[in-house]
């Protein structure tokens, strides 16, 4: 078993490569209490978390156990993925605290579902299970919390470890801040009174192939709501509210510094590399500029996992809905099966 720190020069050699890393494309998303607290004039705005209920669990004292599926995926992955916890470290989050600590084969076998999983895939695909959740018999292909990374350089934040980051972050319990429902107005969404964005449906990399089996009715569906969105197995589903999942905290407007925000062009036809992203906008922000690309966590990305980690959630309640003896459990728990981040 062993655990990672930030090193002074692990934190250099971060402070120098930061902006000039490269990532990839299909990702699906404290302290030094200084750095919070200058920022305290922001911090009451919001920021989008799983809330843990029932056997939805976060992670025992802070600390995520994970494992990788092989000796070379873990040679491949290991450096980029301390370097992305080292992000956290650096906007804040308290590293005495909050801990990732690979353990043995044997405990990841034997633990399987208390153990995050590594894998690795070159295809750009990312994906990463929110916080512990509570295996179900109806749901048999669950058998613990997994990671999926990539370390293409042509998607999602178009840098490598910015995007590993990103996973950090759902793998603690942040949502994807865009797919909180107070931002979206209807018909997206009943939850908020003005759209924070224009939704360019039509440029998603999927949208062509998803319509050409979908009905003109159910396309139009599926770039509005996210249920039929993940039912056509539509990459919307990735950017739509979770409407009904999820809990912002706070008021005002998204936080659009959030490594858990995707950038304007993640998911979306065209080509794209390092410091050229020729991607067309999925996101645009209403007064038509580009979501930017953040490649670090925000101060409020740390304050949403310290709400997590800090606050005493409900352990028992019979009739929770993601609990397996309520009649809408499945439907609740669609909602924070792995995120997949494009």
């Amino acid at each position: 078993m062993s655990s990672f720190h930030v090193t002074p020069w692990l934190l250099i050699a971060l402070a120098l490569t930061s902006c000039v890393r490269a990532g990839h494309g299909l990702w699906e998303r404290s302290t030094n209490y200084n750095a919070a607290s200058k920022q305290a004039g922001t911090l009451e705005k919001r920021y989008f978390i799983i809330e843990p209920r029932g056997t939805l669990r976060v992670w025992p004292n802070a600390e995520i156990k994970y494992c990788f599926e092989n000796e070379q995926t873990k040679q491949t992955l290991l450096y980029n993925l301390q370097a992305a916890m080292m992000k956290w470290y650096a906007a804040g989050l308290p590293e005495e605290r909050f801990k990732l600590t690979e353990v043995s084969a044997a405990e990841c076998r034997n633990r399987r579902s208390e153990v995050l999983r590594i894998t690795y895939n070159t295809d750009g695909v990312l994906g990463t299970t929110p916080i512990l959740q509570p295996l179900d018999a109806n749901d048999p292909d669950y058998v613990g919390p997994s990671m999926t990374l990539s370390d293409r350089t042509d998607i999602g934040m178009l840098d490598v470890i910015a995007n590993f980051a990103h996973e950090i972050g759902h793998a603690w319990g942040l949502l994807h801040e865009h797919q909180d429902p107070t931002y979206w107005e209807p018909p997206y969404s009943t939850r908020g009174t003005k759209n924070q964005w224009t939704f360019q449906c039509q440029n998603l990399k999927d949208y062509a192939e998803v319509a050409a089996r979908l009905s003109p009715e159910e396309m139009t569906e599926a770039c509005q709501f996210r249920h039929a969105a993940a039912a056509a197995k539509f990459s919307a589903a990735e950017y739509l509210p979770m409407v009904g999942g999820g809990r912002g905290e706070g008021t005002g407007e998204p936080d659009m510094e959030s490594i858990m925000l995707y950038p304007s062009g993640a998911g979306a036809v065209g080509a794209a590399a390092p410091g050229n992203d020729q991607r067309t906008a999925i996101l645009l922000n209403l007064d038509g500029s580009r979501v930017p690309i953040n490649l670090n966590p925000s101060a409020r990305d740390v304050q949403g996992i310290l709400k997590l980690y800090n606050t005493p959630w409900p352990t028992t309640n019979p009739t929770l809905l993601n609990e397996g003896s309520s009649s809408k459990s499945s439907k609740f728990k669609s909602l924070f099966k792995k995120k997949r981040c494009l």
